[in-house]
């Protein structure tokens, strides 16, 4: 740990975790996992069920007809909206509960933090949040990401309670990085750095590389300094509209991302790839997976467009509709590789709609 990170070495911020507020969150996974599941199955059965003696839908208008009145679809789609509401808003058991409960005292262990930053931290509280951003509380994380001191401490916390309790929340940024070209990076940007998880583990596969993370959220960011300074790590973070990065043109050698691209509204992701490939080095890449739905199963796209209007993913099925490879090309990139991202793709019976791609890009 370098000198001055040790002299500041702060004491971690931890959410406390009631063992009731555990089991509540393990019975929400199990019941996902069942929903995701075996329900998703019984789903399927019934859906083939009910063609019978009909032609098989080809287009998802043609599916909708089929699937809007049988009772496993409502079922699912009841759960995918409401066990996330549960997991956030369910009192004295839910995420939002669980931070409040010592509010004053984790955001001012954050402030604290924030204040040992100097230059490793830029908050800008004049910067203007886009209107994509503003308007939807994606995930139905109510308020969004940004508004609330304790918002990046909830984030952080809701991915985790996602996983399963046995699981690593943190493997998927290690199966992201292993898609990436095999090579020093002297230089990396986590492009919606969030909680700042993503950034310190490549920092363990990387420590040759300047690691910097920018995001919209500052009490994400307050977070992601803190957490790279309870990691040991010296990085960089700042608050910036992903439009108009505000670094000099080639400078960074990799930009990753996780699932960032459905958030966003076409219009806005093709002004950042146009940025993205600004900030890069010639050769540099810009790579992470990302939702989108099956390539050839009509059934399985329209349970993932359905949940874009189940957990506020206002954006999603602009985002399936939208020619990414043609708005990278015209951004600039000279090679744009888009692959299925094996861990969720094959297309395995029960494994839920999800489908998942990994997008690498080369300036």
């Amino acid at each position: 740990m370098p000198d001055d990170l040790r002299r500041n070495e702060p004491t971690p911020i931890v959410v406390p975790e009631s063992r009731d507020f555990r089991s509540y969150q393990d019975y929400l996974r199990v019941t996902r996992t069942y929903m995701e599941g075996p329900l998703v199955k019984a789903l399927r059965e019934r859906y083939d069920a009910a063609l019978k003696g009909r032609p098989k839908p080809r287009t998802q208008a043609q599916v909708w007809p089929v699937i809007d009145d049988l009772p496993e679809f409502q079922l699912y789609s009841w759960a995918y909206r409401h066990l996330q509401r549960f997991k956030y808003h369910r009192a004295g058991l839910g995420i939002f509960a669980a931070v409040e409960a010592e509010g004053e005292r984790l955001a001012a262990a954050l402030d604290a933090v924030a204040a040992t930053a100097g230059d490793r931290l830029k908050l800008d509280p004049a910067l203007q949040l886009p209107e994509y951003y503003r308007m939807v509380d994606f995930h139905q994380h109510t308020g969004g990401v940004y508004s609330d001191a304790l918002d990046g401490l909830a984030y952080e916390l809701g991915r985790r309670t996602t996983t399963p309790s046995h699981g690593d929340p943190n493997l998927i940024y290690r199966m992201s990085f292993a898609q990436f070209p095999e090579r020093r990076y002297a230089r990396v940007l986590d492009w919606g750095t969030g909680h700042g998880a993503g950034l310190i583990e490549w920092q363990k596969l990387h420590p040759e590389s300047e690691c910097h993370g920018v995001d919209i959220s500052a009490p994400c960011l307050k977070l992601a300094y803190a957490r790279s300074i309870e990691a040991g790590y010296a990085m960089y973070f700042a608050q910036m509209d992903l439009e108009r990065l505000g670094y000099p043109d080639d400078h960074f050698d990799a930009a990753s991302h996780l699932f960032m691209f459905h958030e966003i509204s076409p219009r806005n992701l093709a002004a950042m790839l146009k940025e993205l490939y600004r900030v890069l080095k010639p050769g540099g890449v810009f790579a992470g997976p990302e939702f989108h739905i099956h390539p050839s199963d009509p059934f399985l796209q329209t349970l993932q467009v359905s949940h874009a209007w189940t957990n506020n993913e206002t954006f999603s099925e602009a985002w399936y509709k939208f020619d990414f490879a043609k708005a990278a090309k015209a951004a600039g990139f000279r090679k744009v590789s888009i692959t299925p991202f094996a861990p969720r793709s094959e297309g395995k019976a029960g494994m839920g709609a999800s489908y998942w791609n990994f997008y690498l890009l080369e300036k």
